[in-house]
């Protein structure tokens, strides 16, 4: 498996079952573009992709681990709903994880942003007050 750095391109489109087909064939590489177009350029069935990252969230693979999560944020912003309560559980418990901690931070930092935008917009606010280093 080769990766080129400094390269981006967005994947195609995918709907869950190109990811699991790539994923019974052994093809990372091919997952990992599958869970990101199927993420940003779903077929609508947010539910059905939802229960596709949380259960990847187990995968055998790191990467397909950590990709999981940053989908979930995906969806939180595309879709703009998500089944909160079980995938901020998931998310949380994949923290324990220190290969998936970053992504599952964030991504539970996008579903409050894209779920819950005024509750954001208050916590940022709130934040910057109690951090007197930024005053100056």
């Amino acid at each position: 498996m080769t990766h080129e750095h400094g390269t981006f391109r967005n994947p195609p489109p995918a709907r869950p079952t190109d990811v699991r087909a790539a994923l019974d064939c052994h093809d990372i590489t091919g997952a990992l573009d599958a869970m990101v177009g199927c993420a940003l350029y779903g077929d609508g069935d947010w539910r059905e992709s939802q229960e596709l990252y949380l259960t990847l969230l187990d995968d055998d693979d790191r990467q397909v681990q950590a990709l999981s999560a940053t989908c979930l944020g995906h969806l939180a912003r595309v879709y703009g709903q998500l089944d909160e309560g079980r995938v901020v559980v998931a998310l949380r418990e994949a923290r324990v994880k220190p290969h998936v901690r970053a992504a599952a931070t964030n991504a539970l930092d996008d579903i409050e942003m894209f779920l819950h935008p005024r509750r954001a917009r208050w916590r940022g606010r709130l934040w910057r007050l109690v951090r007197p280093w930024t005053w100056f």
